[in-house]
């Protein structure tokens, strides 16, 4: 751990209640008309990388640092390149230590299991934070920073870009319209069917990782150890691991259902207000094991009616060929990248289609959806016959308003369309999910108590111990 500063002795007093927390005091500052925000950016290549270029191409920040545990590795290059002037460092607890003077928010472009400590540092120090998904790897984890950023009142929003545009509006509308009541679905089926990183192993997995081989020379020993983060086994360095492949390992990822769940389930899941589940019921399972994700499984979350609406389930299908029943007229392929097309193949000759979603309607109208930023269409039906909805028709900028959401809101002139609050929750449901994958049993879950009901098992998955020196992120 790096050295204790007057800051970490000022969030540590905090926690202990030693001085009071007053209103506002985390705040985003106060911006002047035009001014930028200061932004420093966790996790430079792929995604993360991405996500940095993306929030500077809003005109409305400028990147002043940039962190990685692998910093000038191939896949950084880009970044670094184009961002000569910032500060770099390999370790974001030494970035905020050296320089959380220097910047207003923070991207957390990293595997799902560094998500958590970068989030709460930076709620911690008062700055805002742009997660990707899912907003945690462990359940308890999630709690804790939907806790936090209520406490410090802290800008927040999660990297499911969707959620800002046209699918976002479109559920919204529908719902609040009575386009699509939930009380009259029949039944939701989600499903992700392409060929996952784990799928190379065919489920015969005996150990993490499956080969070890020599860190690359732009990564130390050290660096090592602070990608591994909370994680509290001393995994050896291995590209099984580290580049994307961490999603394949419970241990380090949320598999199939936290990369993509995020970009299907979202609209429906704050719209028709979900929450937690009460039961996870796994089915159709093949290439099971312990240490990756299966080759193929079917997972049905069972939501408890409420006073707004029925019960309902959301029936989640991952797997080559793991397809759900597939209404007349569904739209096999996209056309013009919005607005889906039927694709005209036989279904019955189908092992994958889009990522995507059907909600089922009692008088037999299916709506249709794909994932991010396309929206839902009645199967069978032209566009021009299904409802409008706010900002159809070229009101949405993709993907950049939901960046533009994140530093406008930075900015004191919006509020964030995923902020915790509304992606914590969904993302908690994914958690359970992969539970319930990772011991390869249905489970039942109690809500208000939140935790397994009699699954002593379970139960220890939702909080993993941390490892040594990593304690103080657990705690608001």
């Amino acid at each position: 751990m790096s050295k204790v500063s007057r800051r970490s002795f000022m969030r540590g007093a905090l926690a202990a209640g030693a001085f009071p927390l007053l209103p506002g005091c985390f705040s985003a500052k106060k911006y002047l008309a035009n001014s930028k925000v200061r932004l420093a950016g966790c996790g430079v290549g792929g995604m993360g990388g991405e996500g940095i270029r993306q929030l500077f191409a809003t005109g409305l920040c400028d990147v002043v640092a940039l962190c990685d545990t692998d910093l000038g590795a191939s896949h950084t290059q880009k970044n670094l390149k184009k961002f000569p002037k910032a500060a770099r460092f390999h370790d974001f607890r030494e970035m905020f230590d050296k320089m959380a003077d220097g910047f207003d928010a923070c991207t957390a472009g990293v595997p799902d299991h560094s998500h958590f400590p970068i989030a709460m540092r930076a709620m911690k120090e008062g700055k805002a934070i742009y997660s990707e998904k899912p907003l945690g790897h462990a359940f308890h984890e999630i709690q804790v920073m939907i806790d936090a950023a209520e406490k410090y009142g802290a800008v927040t929003q999660m990297g499911n870009q969707g959620h800002s545009c046209d699918s976002y509006y479109q559920m919204r509308d529908y719902v609040k319209n009575g386009v699509i009541d939930p009380n009259k679905v029949k039944k939701i089926e989600t499903h992700m069917n392409y060929p996952r990183r784990w799928h190379k192993w065919n489920g015969k997995v005996d150990r993490i990782p499956v080969t070890t081989c020599p860190r690359p020379e732009t990564m130390s020993e050290k660096d090592w150890t602070t990608w591994l983060g909370t994680v509290a086994d001393d995994l050896p360095f291995s590209k099984d691991l580290a580049y994307g492949e961490w999603r394949s390992w419970y241990k380090l990822g949320n598999g199939c259902l936290g990369d993509w769940g995020a970009h299907i389930m979202d609209g429906i899941h704050e719209f028709f207000e979900l929450g937690l589940p009460t039961e996870i019921v796994v089915s159709d399972v093949s290439g099971w094991n312990k240490f990756v994700f299966p080759m193929k499984d079917t997972l049905t979350f069972k939501f408890a009616a409420t006073t707004k609406r029925k019960a309902l389930d959301v029936v989640w299908r991952e797997g080559i060929g793991n397809l759900p029943e597939l209404p007349k007229g569904f739209c096999v392929k996209s056309g013009d990248g919005s607005i889906p097309k039927s694709g005209g193949q036989s279904f019955d000759k189908l092992k994958e289609i889009r990522p995507g979603k059907e909600i089922w309607m009692e008088d037999g109208v299916v709506w249709q959806g794909c994932s991010h930023n396309d929206p839902l269409i009645m199967s069978g039906a032209a566009d021009a016959q299904i409802p409008d909805w706010e900002c159809r028709g070229g009101g949405c900028n993709w993907p950049n308003q939901h960046y533009e959401n994140f530093l406008r809101a930075v900015r004191g002139e919006i509020k964030t369309t995923s902020p915790f609050a509304v992606a914590g929750p969904l993302s908690q449901v994914f958690t359970l999910g992969c539970i319930a994958q990772r011991l390869n049993r249905s489970l039942k879950f109690d809500p208000v108590k939140k935790e397994f009901i009699g699954d002593a098992e379970a139960n220890a998955l939702l909080s993993p111990v941390p490892r040594k020196g990593w304690e103080e992120y657990y705690r608001v």
